[in-house]
């Protein structure tokens, strides 16, 4: 098959329907409008999706052809370019999802009658339609793209990625500390934090520090970022294993480079992918955290994830019975912004795991 992929506003979309085909695709025609930010948005995924091919090995002719939208004759010269690289023994597919209006349009009118199928992804519902002459046919995609490779199509460097087999090899532990010694394990946390004299018996002390020698970390003070935040992420990381997801990371660090040479370093404590949507959940084992300026942080970083990827950020801050204060209209204000940007702000899931775990199945669409 022939398709031909018309970035849009959402240029993610083009994504899904290109790893749902890829092993039937024989030449892909990407077309972007002119504006500056189109282009270099273009480049980014164009740069993606050859580096993709390259790591899987397919082999895919691509074809790149820039537009001024609001043209009739360069949307006409655009028609002319996808007839001469288009093969007529091939299948020709019409991704208009998110895509220029002007073009769809006249595309449509133009490209149908010689036998153009159009296809329309719908990436709230991950269901792709397919119109085919008078007839047009719906699925769900079943091509889920791997966390990974969903950062290599976007232009998105993946430096590492956290080692889950360190969760399997001691879950037993990690749950202990976090479930059965909860309680004893702050206290120890706060004191491998601050150095301040733990409140704990001496017993309780050495108890807590044989179960993390178990997982291999002798020197507590040089492990201390892993002890306060790196075993959290882990046990949160276990408790979702429960539920029903296509992918899972834990602790992804990329890179989103700006030019060959600079680039913006980021982190993610852990990823779950479900149904072509990449949602993130944030670690903070620490109420030093300023939960003003993490809200701040993820707001910002929302348009790494994707067009409709979801964040939590879960700290073991007390979290408040109502976010609403009637004699106090500004109290709250992280968990209020966080809401009216579409994150969910969590307090210690440590009270009731159970009602935490609930929650993130809900609002993940799990």
């Amino acid at each position: 098959m022939t398709l031909v992929s018309i970035l849009g506003d959402f240029h993610s979309s083009i994504l899904p329907v290109y790893y749902q085909f890829r092993n039937n695709i024989k030449r892909h025609i990407i077309i972007y409008d002119d504006g500056k930010n189109d282009v270099e948005e273009a480049k980014s995924i164009i740069k993606g999706i050859k580096e993709f091919n390259k790591k899987h090995n397919i082999k895919i002719k691509t074809f790149t052809h820039c537009i001024d939208e609001d043209s009739y004759e360069a949307i006409d010269k655009t028609i002319d370019f996808i007839k001469e690289h288009y093969k007529p023994n091939n299948n020709l597919y019409i991704n208009t999802t998110d895509g220029l209006s002007n073009i769809n349009n006249i595309i449509a009118v133009k490209l149908i009658p010689l036998g153009a199928n159009l296809i329309s992804y719908d990436r709230f519902e991950n269901e792709i339609n397919i119109i085919i002459k008078e007839t047009m046919k719906s699925y769900k995609a079943d091509q889920i793209i791997p966390i990974q490779d969903h950062f290599l199509l976007r232009n998105i460097y993946v430096k590492s990625v956290g080692d889950k087999r360190f969760a399997k090899q001691y879950k037993n532990q990690i749950i202990e500390l976090f479930e059965r010694r909860r309680n004893d394990f702050k206290a120890f946390s706060l004191y491998v934090q601050t150095e301040e004299k733990p409140n704990l018996n001496v017993n309780k002390f050495r108890k807590i520090n044989k179960i993390i020698h178990q997982m291999g970390i002798k020197d507590v003070k040089s492990n201390q970022g892993f002890i306060t935040g790196g075993l959290f992420e882990y046990y949160i990381y276990i408790k979702l294993l429960e539920l029903d997801f296509d992918d899972i990371e834990i602790g992804v660090n990329v890179r989103k480079y700006i030019d060959d040479r600079n680039y913006i370093p980021n982190e993610f404590d852990i990823l779950i992918m479900k149904n072509n949507h990449l949602h993130m959940i944030e670690c903070k084992f620490s109420k030093r955290v300023d939960l003003n300026n993490i809200v701040y942080k993820y707001m910002g970083l929302k348009s790494l994830l994707d067009d409709d990827g979801k964040i939590c950020i879960v700290t073991s801050h007390d979290e408040p019975d109502s976010i609403n204060v009637d004699d106090n209209p500004v109290a709250n204000l992280p968990y209020k912004r966080a809401l009216e940007n579409k994150i969910m702000l969590k307090g210690d899931p440590l009270h009731n795991i159970d009602k935490f775990i609930g929650d993130i199945k809900k609002y993940f669409e799990l």
